[in-house]
């Protein structure tokens, strides 16, 4: 059984990370060239031509240029939750407004307290919360909630032990497969021993 030294040792607090789109600019693009592409395939498909490189296969080499571009600067937000007495803390700091339904829902001043937590939880990068409060001017409240509610996730949550349904499905499949070429190998064999021995 583990001592409580070796726990302490041991533990660690639980990290996530949130992928942003910083060119959502693009979006617009993508979707009229989206637009475009439907009725040039349409057109293609007239003419015969969809195989043999018509307007629709230009306009889908855009749209894969524009998601480059979008994937390009999309940029992950690695976070880390706080110990429990610091998230604590950071939540006496910014109190709940009176009769506010979200603040009530966090305990905690919502029109504060998000920005101030991205701050404190985010490792990668690290980030002030007056650096925060520029991404914010520069991101939609989506973009800004999905950050928040990574790293406020972190904090009000457990950890299990995830399990992953395609990890243990490619697995098994491999440990089969391995079994089935074993059983082969040795069938093949024992028939090339009968046939000398014969």
């Amino acid at each position: 059984m583990a001592s409580i030294d070796d726990i302490l040792k041991n533990a660690k607090l639980p990290e996530a990370s949130e992928e942003i789109c910083l060119r959502g600019d693009l979006q617009r693009t993508h979707d009229e060239l989206e637009a475009q592409l439907r009725e040039a395939v349409k057109a293609d498909q007239a003419d015969d031509s969809l195989a043999g490189g018509g307007s629709a296969r230009k306009i889908a080499e855009q749209i894969r240029d524009v998601e480059e571009q979008m994937r390009e600067f999309t940029h992950p937000f690695g976070f880390r939750a706080l110990p429990s007495r610091e998230y604590r803390n950071l939540v006496e700091e910014h109190p709940p407004r009176k009769d506010n339904v979200n603040d009530a829902a966090f305990a905690a001043n919502m029109a504060t307290f998000p920005l101030s937590l991205i701050a404190a939880c985010c490792i990668d990068p690290v980030m002030t919360v007056e650096q925060v409060t520029e991404l914010a001017d520069l991101l939609t409240e989506g973009q800004i909630m999905t950050l928040f509610m990574c790293a406020a996730n972190l904090n009000r949550s457990g950890v299990d032990v995830p399990k992953s349904v395609l990890a243990f499905e490619i697995l098994a499949n491999t440990a089969l497969n391995s079994k089935q070429r074993g059983r082969g190998g040795s069938r093949g064999g024992g028939s090339s021993a009968g046939s000398l021995a014969g």
